[in-house]
């Protein structure tokens, strides 16, 4: 009895995924008017605009994710036109998925020169890869590119061993609205810098910004849309609390109150429309 009670559970987890995966990729297919975006979880946002449609640190993987990914790799190659890296590690620069995007889209893929390594590994050609260096803006399939420089963090909000000056973040223009993408980073000047944000994107990590400098950011800025990430995908323990686990509520509390409007934090698979 409990196999086959544990057989139907299972299965039924795999049909609800399933579903979601279908939902998902119907929804994005259809979207034709304005511009929109989705969470799948971690720092992996799918942005739309027009017949535009671009992602960031797309990571697909189930392995370690506390649910299964609301897409899957083979759905959004489908639809895809860029695939924006901010750096290396596998839950941004995620080996499975883009080995997908590559053999099954034409996708271009944006990233540093600290990813060209994992991007040689997959095979991914040159005519694919477009560098990106920090303070050093570019223009790709219309979109207007800024890379911004990105430090990384590690347990016990120190500066990461293996840090460098080539991971990037990214201020992206998109028919005139502005996304920041900081990627895995520590505040910095460059961050507070930006001009006219529109959409914000942040990591309330104790490795990136936490709580106190991810309100500096969202106050400094004032951004109309403010999108919390780096949360609630992964299953956190001890060891990898300090990556795995953000602090999105906390940081809503310390927050201007005008801005408290703009907050959304995001359940995995969920749009937003950008106006």
């Amino acid at each position: 009895m409990k196999k086959t009670f544990s057989f139907f559970l299972l299965l039924s987890f795999a049909v609800s995924a399933f579903a979601q995966n279908s939902r998902m990729i119907a929804d994005i297919k259809s979207h034709t008017d304005g511009m929109a975006v989705w969470w799948a979880g971690h720092n992996s946002w799918i942005i739309k605009s027009g017949g535009l449609v671009l992602t960031t640190d797309l990571w697909l993987e189930n392995g370690s994710r506390m649910a299964p990914a609301p897409i899957t790799p083979e759905e959004m190659a489908s639809v895809i036109d860029i695939s924006f890296v901010t750096h290396a590690h596998g839950d941004h620069f995620n080996e499975y998925t883009s080995k997908v995007l590559l053999e099954q889209s034409n996708c271009i893929f944006v990233m540093p020169e600290s990813c060209l390594a994992v991007a040689k590994k997959l095979g991914i050609p040159d005519q694919r890869i477009v560098v990106a260096k920090p303070r050093e803006p570019f223009e790709v399939k219309g979109i207007k590119v800024e890379p911004i420089r990105a430090i990384h963090g590690n347990a016990n909000f120190a500066i990461y061993y293996e840090a460098n000056l080539q991971d990037c973040g990214y201020v992206l223009n998109i028919n005139g609205k502005r996304f920041l993408q900081p990627g895995d980073s520590y505040l910095l000047e460059d961050h507070l810098f930006a001009k006219d944000i529109d959409v914000l994107f942040f990591s309330p990590t104790e490795h990136n910004m936490y709580i106190d400098r991810s309100t500096i950011l969202i106050n400094t800025l004032q951004p109309d849309y403010i999108f919390p990430q780096h949360h609630s995908t992964v299953k956190v323990s001890e060891e990898n609390r300090f990556w795995a686990k953000g602090y999105p509520e906390e940081v809503k509390i310390w927050i201007d109150d005008e801005l408290k409007n703009r907050y959304h934090v995001f359940e995995i698979g969920e749009k937003k429309l950008i106006r």
